[in-house]
């Protein structure tokens, strides 16, 4: 048997057939919060823009993949579909079950939710219910974790040692673990960090417990990602809008071999962080590499001898205080597709505190 058949039998033989007829490795992932008109916009689409991003994809042939079995082909070789998205939604809100769940089950699609557990055991307003979880698990919905409090994790509290920091983060973590398989009957295998924020020690500690780590930086999955930090394309406000949802889903992997340096927080000192990106001999014109720092293309970028096909990205203005994202597209041949890969920067204050902010 096919091994995303075996560990996803409600799946309709369509989409197996296209996994299986496709040669891609990499896979668009779509990031969701709240479904709803009466949200805040900067984590919300409405139902009407959810609807729309689901018709899309029925109506363009793309196929639909568990989260889950994306990743299980994009680590054995196996085939992906050409126009391959999967479906997301963090923190387990309740229009996840009053909006989505009707939506996705009727086209079939799959669906990962991302659970903070503890706003699910305390009832809090507005949250899914583990009653409501497990009669969306009925009908192929999976849950994986996004930590028990959603807190800041990289953030070290007021005199906490290096260890403890890593105890409490870690407990964090293996608690929701433990809630999802004794609630669920899954032991989770993928971790989304909670506001997208992660440095190296929170990414090795992730992938110490055998977890996928997803971010909320922008770009498609694929073979040489890294799995401890893999991408999403968030799905709120003007970056919902059918504008420019055609290219994300359509988006290609970058066609680079390394991306500097790898970890997301910047010293104090630093206020214009470079990046360097070093492309793949056949990437095609670099020239029409196009680079934005939250949005603005006020950016330098500097061509380098070392490696061959190397170059620097430096935003000209500061960056924000707390997060920080530099997306960076480049047209693939004739296709109209563009290559997409983007990298987060996280900004301390000026007094090294962090940032305060809720969401």
């Amino acid at each position: 048997m096919h091994p995303i058949r075996a560990a996803f039998p409600f799946l309709p033989a369509l989409v197996l057939f296209t996994t299986l007829a496709g040669a891609a490795d990499h896979c668009v992932v779509l990031q969701y919060h709240h479904i709803s008109e009466d949200t805040p916009g900067i984590t919300s689409v409405t139902p009407e823009q959810f609807q729309e991003h689901m018709d899309y994809l029925r109506a363009h042939d793309h196929v639909v993949m568990p989260l889950e079995g994306v990743i299980t082909a994009l680590k054995t070789g196996e085939p992906l579909p050409e126009r391959c998205v999967a479906l997301t939604i963090d923190d387990a809100y309740v229009s996840a079950y009053e909006e989505a769940f009707p939506r996705v089950v009727r086209y079939a699609y799959p669906l990962t939710v991302f659970v903070s557990t503890d706003a699910v055991d305390n009832g809090l307003n507005g949250f899914l219910s583990w009653e409501q979880m497990r009669e969306m698990s009925e009908h192929g919905i999976t849950f994986q974790n996004h930590s028990r409090t959603h807190d800041h994790l990289i953030r070290r509290l007021d005199d906490e040692t290096d260890d403890d920091w890593e105890q409490r983060v870690a407990a964090d973590i293996q608690y929701a673990q433990n809630r999802i398989l004794q609630e669920l009957g899954d032991d989770p295998t993928l971790f989304a960090y909670p506001y997208g924020e992660y440095n190296l020690d929170l990414k090795r500690m992730v992938g110490s417990m055998g977890l996928i780590g997803f971010g909320q930086q922008s770009g498609p999955l694929w073979r040489q990602a890294d799995f401890g930090a893999l991408p999403r394309f968030p799905m709120a406000s003007i970056y919902a809008s059918m504008r420019t949802f055609p290219n994300k889903v359509l988006s290609l992997p970058l066609p680079i071999t390394g991306a500097f340096p790898d970890e997301p927080v910047v010293p104090l000192d630093e206020w214009q962080p470079p990046l360097t990106l070093v492309f793949h001999p056949d990437a095609g014109d670099l020239q029409q590499l196009t680079c934005y720092l939250n949005g603005s293309p006020e950016v330098s970028y500097v061509w380098l001898e070392q490696p061959v096909g190397a170059v620097t990205v430096t935003a000209r203005g500061r960056l924000n205080v707390g997060r920080n994202r530099m997306n960076c597209t480049l047209p693939i041949g004739d296709s109209g597709r563009f290559g997409w890969y983007s990298h987060n920067w996280i900004r301390r204050a000026s007094d090294g505190g962090w940032y305060r902010e809720s969401k």
